[in-house]
């Protein structure tokens, strides 16, 4: 069988997964590889334990059977956690695409005092799975061998108690700090469509930064941020 380079096989995340046996892969993969990609058994991919490592496989059509492992370098050094303020519509479904390409490796979201959107504990279950499901293609296609992990916070108070060192994006205008890498980690938070109330501004105190002079919307502002802390 002629070895294809690592970036031309189909990628499937199979948390946990061994190279010492066959490895079953889960049923939404197998539709995936045989509806949408059009793989038949004898085919290569590449199956992502999610440890850092790829395991090289051929394809059954069910499962996957090891032919060798491989560690590449592909994970940023630097460690990004992005904490997103809940926005409307779809909005949150392309910030942890795009943050989860650039190699962001953490989401904290939380609702706002200006944020329109409220989530129940049914609706933070759904939408969780929903962008886990997102961010698992996302990962995919960009190359990444680590799946980003997800967290639900109930306001920014609570935020910034278990994330004291976080950095927040602000808009006043006032604000000439701009955004620039400390240590070998970060947390970065972006509010709501509506910026952040009075009090939520007595909170963040001097946590406040720049991304410049212009005012980003609330889905292009995350991506920014991250794109300047991991593409720089």
């Amino acid at each position: 069988m002629r070895e294809l380079p690592l970036r031309a096989l189909p990628r499937v995340f199979v948390p946990g997964a061994s190279s010492e046996g066959l490895i079953e892969l889960p049923k939404d993969e197998i539709d995936k590889l045989r509806k949408v990609l059009r793989l038949s058994g004898g085919a290569q991919i590449a199956v992502l334990p999610n440890d850092g490592s790829i395991i090289r496989c051929e394809f059954t059509g069910r499962d996957a059977i090891p032919i060798q492992v491989e560690h590449p370098n592909v994970e940023a050094q630097f460690k990004l956690t992005v904490a997103q303020s809940l926005p409307k519509g779809d909005k949150l479904d392309e910030i942890v695409r795009a943050c989860t390409e650039l190699g962001v490796v953490k989401f904290l979201l939380f609702p706002s005092e200006r944020t329109v959107v409220q989530w129940d504990q049914k609706k933070v279950v759904d939408r969780l799975v929903r962008i886990q499901a997102i961010a698992r293609e996302a990962a995919e296609v960009s190359f990444r061998t680590i799946l980003p992990t997800f967290e639900y916070l109930p306001s920014l108070k609570d935020l910034l108690k278990q994330s004291p060192g976080a950095i927040v994006l602000s808009e006043v205008q006032e604000e000439s700090k701009r955004l620039a890498k400390i240590g070998g980690e970060m947390t970065i938070v972006v509010g709501p469509e509506g910026g952040w109330s009075l009090r939520e501004l007595e909170l963040i105190g001097d946590r406040g930064v720049t991304l410049g002079p212009r005012v980003l919307r609330v889905d292009h502002a995350g991506p920014a941020a991250a794109a300047i802390l991991l593409l720089s």
